[in-house]
């Protein structure tokens, strides 16, 4: 796949400093750009306001977008596949694909996610979520950093070279994708699509994907798997005056965050931990991100129910590593005697993590693009987080790493990116574009 196409020449090769002037011209229009698509509110599930202004953002560059539609039913036989959160309710991914004049150079495909996670209370934040403004070289907003900033760095290093007068000499794509944030069906969606595509010759397969998500300017060598569960609790209800008749199924809760937070340090030991993540403080994380539960204050209550994230090493099997955690539920509550039942489901991510392989060709020439920009070496990081790059890796086995801007609070209050690091990933890109995929003069001119 690295060797498909040569780069045409037809044109002088640019200097950094060119690229680099051409995309610093078009700050302000980023910052206006980013404003528009975080104002266009795009929970997970509700992705419709920023896929409009996706299509739009593309068709302005002259592109033409695909709708892919999200078909579970279509999706559930393939391994990658994670239980969905909501109905697929006519939602579509964009894939939108510049095609040079020439034979063409090598192809790269940018991927990006539409959806945020929700916004908590507004009144948590300094001004709302959805109303975006900058501040002291930042621009605040639900998405801001995850990642809607690295979309645009990646349509501005595009609208870059082509006010240089040149556009890519092989295929440029951008696909905007659903769900990433729960079950990360959109960007299978796609890849199915493309793998269909290509097995039926209507189109060739992408040579490099890059995903610019928020982590802060650095190449992305791992990442961790992720799994999303349900565990309801049923317990013994009794009036509060005579609780020790009952059994509660909010301590029991209780005990099954304690015996996770157990397993949760074992895991993280350092004699366990996966290669990729020795240097972490705490690579494996178990969130308790959401706890429902009673029905009255002078109630023992009837049910209780956990949502948990789950993260595991990338040469654990998400099937193992889902054995191992319901035994630690179970084992928490038997217990605490026979009067709790627990009943555990799985919806959202059911994703493997998996690592990169940063020293192909590829990588090779966006770490040598970020060596021109930045003037040093990249860093190289194992994220704790999972992205839609496992999809290219493990079912495409395509090039593929995040690199994107410098984020905050990313899905917390008062989200924000650095305008400046968004500046300096758009003309990495550019470079890459550039150097990766050659460069020949725009078509009408």
């Amino acid at each position: 796949m690295e060797d498909a196409g040569l780069l045409n020449r037809q044109t002088p090769v640019l200097s950094t400093e060119q690229i680099g002037s051409a995309v610093r011209a078009l700050t302000a229009d980023m910052v206006e750009m980013l404003s528009a698509f975080v104002a266009a509110p795009s929970p997970s599930g509700q992705e419709q306001p920023a896929a409009a202004f996706m299509e739009a953002a593309l068709h302005d560059l002259g592109l033409q977008s695909e709708r892919i539609h999200l078909n579970s039913s279509a999706l559930e036989s393939l391994p990658l596949f994670s239980p969905p959160c909501c109905p697929d309710g006519g939602r579509y991914n964009l894939l939108a694909t510049h095609r040079p004049a020439g034979k063409g150079g090598r192809s790269v495909l940018f991927n990006g996610h539409l959806d945020v996670v929700p916004t908590g209370p507004e009144a948590m934040w300094t001004r709302a979520p959805f109303s975006p403004y900058v501040e002291d070289g930042w621009l605040f907003g639900r998405g801001a950093g995850d990642m809607k900033g690295g979309i645009v760095c990646a349509l501005t290093a595009f609208r870059a070279l082509r006010a240089l007068g040149v556009q890519p000499a092989g295929a440029v794509g951008f696909n905007a994708v659903l769900e990433e944030e729960s079950t990360g069906n959109g960007a299978l969606a796609t890849v199915s699509a493309l793998q269909s595509a290509v097995g039926a010759g209507k189109l060739s397969s992408f040579d490099a994907v890059i995903i610019p998500e928020p982590l802060g300017e650095s190449l992305v060598s791992a990442q961790v798997g992720v799994f999303w569960m349900n565990i309801e609790i049923t317990g013994h209800p009794a009036h509060a005056a005579y609780m020790t008749a009952g059994a509660s199924p909010i301590e029991a809760a209780m005990a099954v965050i304690n015996g996770l937070r157990e397993l949760e340090a074992f895991w993280n030991l350092p004699q366990n931990r996966h290669p990729a993540y020795r240097d972490h403080a705490q690579p494996i994380n178990f969130n308790i991100g959401q706890i429902h539960g009673g029905e009255w204050n002078s109630s023992v209550p009837c049910t209780c129910t956990l949502g948990v994230r789950i993260g595991f090493y990338p040469d654990m099997d998400v099937n193992e590593a889902k054995s191992l955690v319901e035994a630690c539920v179970m084992r928490a509550v038997q217990r605490l005697g026979g009067r709790l039942a627990v009943k555990i489901g799985y919806q959202g991510f059911h994703a493997p993590g998996c690592e990169f392989d940063l020293d192909v060709p590829s990588m090779q020439t966006l770490a040598d693009a970020f060596r021109k920009v930045y003037g040093e070496p990249v860093r190289r990081v194992a994220t704790t987080a999972t992205t839609d790059a496992r999809h290219f890796r493990l079912m495409l086995d395509t090039p593929v790493t995040c690199f994107g801007p410098l984020a905050r609070n990313i899905h917390g209050i008062d989200e924000s990116v650095s305008i400046e690091s968004m500046v300096r990933v758009a003309i990495t890109l550019a470079q890459f574009i550039h150097d990766w995929c050659g460069v020949e003069p725009l078509a009408s001119a």
